[in-house]
């Protein structure tokens, strides 16, 4: 049995699906602007992270709105994403990207100009839905323009830029915050959406245009149901319990049933908005499986970092946002190595390794209370190289046995599961935090002496350091996962 990915065949098995032939240097430029307005959504995640205690003084926020400032945006995206296989049947993939780039940079200015913590958060929310669609429109188009044989190197690319966004995000928005206000933050996005843009309207076709497509109406509601009942539920319980509040409860069962709802009716009906079929697929199943593991750990690990380093190590935005660059670059080298690696290596091995990294990583900085930086920088470094080893893989094995005609729909489920597990493990990890740094309190006024000064201070550096050890005992839990995969032969080029 043949494990390793990306065996050669003919140059000349290059889909046409998009209904477009190109000359090379154009193929290039729209591969560069579909991955520059990845890098632009997924950096519009956490670019605001090292901006939000400035945003929440400034607008008269707390904990509370930093965190709905964040997941207000993945909820909406979420949401958005299963819907990009039925808009760009309906829309063709031209007219919807343009839109929907469109529309994120007009969200964004909306943020840029709002006057108060609730307009803020509605117009993240329509940012993350203008931004929902782009990582699967953009990586279904990234397939259709390039032959097989380079899918899992220009995947490892396209990997790397769409995990370098929320990495970088941090170091930019904090400069961006030091030099002017946190409302460039959003500002940014103007330049980079004419960019992205630019010259798009004439290399992407709108052949697969199908006007009369029908939308499952019932389907969307229920996602908005489900997915938004659970994010309040998530967000509400932090600082609360289940007892003192019984409407938690309500919103827990209203997301559970909206939820098995939604999976019936995807299992019935010929038009659903979630195709469940692509989940017959193994390999499918085990990769969209640990996209949302390791998104939710690894997306809660780069918004707390920056959080951690200005806040209670009390360095300014721009010095919080740079301390995870070493991390971003070696993310990046360690994605473009796998590319290369997988061709070698049974890509189970890889991804074996890159877990227990993840999770190592993650251990190291929760030495933070007696390190100060250098377990930080240590522990991103070594946590991002394993995210990097099963970042590649996951994408290339996802799809790699999948039939053509359900590509687009498994890269919507799969984006949607890579947003539902930021939001969700953000979520999660937010109440874990508060509910340490509530309880701690004894165990911080023990260690102070070695903590940062203020007891205040203390307790939040401790509740830290205890998350981080939550997500390296998570991220090794996991591990066993790789035994899920099966075969990573191809599926019929027929198809």
């Amino acid at each position: 049995m043949n494990n390793r990915i990306g065996s050669p065949r003919s140059s000349a098995d290059i889909s046409h699906a998009a209904g477009i032939d190109l000359r090379p240097w154009e193929r290039r430029w729209a591969t560069m602007a579909l991955m520059l307005a990845t890098a632009m959504q997924a950096a519009d995640a956490t670019i605001v992270n090292v901006a939000l205690p400035r945003l929440e003084r400034d607008l008269g926020g707390s904990l509370e709105l930093g965190s709905w400032v964040l997941t207000s945006y993945l909820c909406a995206a979420a949401i958005v994403v299963p819907l990009t296989g039925w808009l760009r049947r309906r829309l063709g993939p031209r007219r919807l990207y343009l839109g929907a780039v469109a529309l994120f940079v007009a969200a964004s200015l909306l943020c840029a100009a709002a006057p108060s913590g609730i307009l803020v958060i509605l117009c993240r929310a329509l940012q993350g839905a203008g931004g929902g669609v782009i990582p699967a429109l953009t990586q279904a188009a990234v397939h259709d323009l390039h032959p097989r044989e380079r899918h899992p190197r220009i995947l490892a690319i396209w990997g790397a830029v769409a995990m370098a966004g929320p990495i970088f995000g941090p170091a930019l928005g904090g400069a961006i915050t030091d030099l002017a206000s946190w409302r460039w933050v959003f500002l940014i996005n103007l330049p980079l959406g004419v960019l992205a843009t630019w010259r798009m309207g004439r290399l992407l076709p709108d052949s697969d245009a199908v006007p009369a497509a029908r939308l499952d109406v019932t389907g969307v509601l229920l996602l908005v149901v489900g997915v938004g009942a659970l994010q309040l539920c998530l967000e509400r319980s932090i600082g609360r319990t289940f007892l003192e509040h019984p409407e938690l409860f309500a919103e827990a069962a209203i997301a559970a049933a909206a939820t098995a709802a939604t999976i019936l009716r995807a299992t019935r009906s010929d038009r659903a908005l979630l195709r469940l079929d692509v989940f017959g697929d193994r390999n499918f199943a085990a990769a969209a499986f640990f996209n949302f593991t390791t998104s939710a750990l690894l997306f809660t690990a780069i918004v707390f970092v920056p959080l951690v380093v200005e806040g209670p190590l009390g360095y300014r935005p721009t010095a919080a946002g740079f301390t995870i660059v070493p991390r971003a670059v070696m993310m990046m080298l360690a994605v473009l190595a796998t590319g290369r690696i997988i061709e070698r290596v049974d890509y189970r091995i890889v991804l074996f390794a890159g877990a227990c990294l993840m999770g190592l990583g993650a251990g190291i900085i929760a030495t933070l209370q007696t390190g100060g930086l250098v377990p930080i920088i240590a522990g991103s470094v070594v946590q991002a190289i394993g995210a990097g080893m099963m970042l590649m893989p996951l994408s290339t094995v996802a799809f790699l046995t999948l039939p053509t005609r359900m590509r687009t729909d498994a890269a919507g489920l799969y984006s949607l599961l890579r947003q539902l597990g930021c939001a969700g493990g953000l979520a999660v990890m937010s109440a874990v935090l508060r509910a340490r740094m509530t309880t701690q309190v004894t165990a911080a006024i023990g260690r102070a002496a070695r903590l940062p000064a203020s007891l205040a201070d203390a307790t939040t550096l401790h509740a830290y350091a205890g998350c981080f050890a939550i997500i390296a005992l998570a991220a090794l839990v996991v591990t066993p996962g790789v035994l899920l995969f099966g075969s990573a032969r191809r599926a019929p080029a027929a198809e």
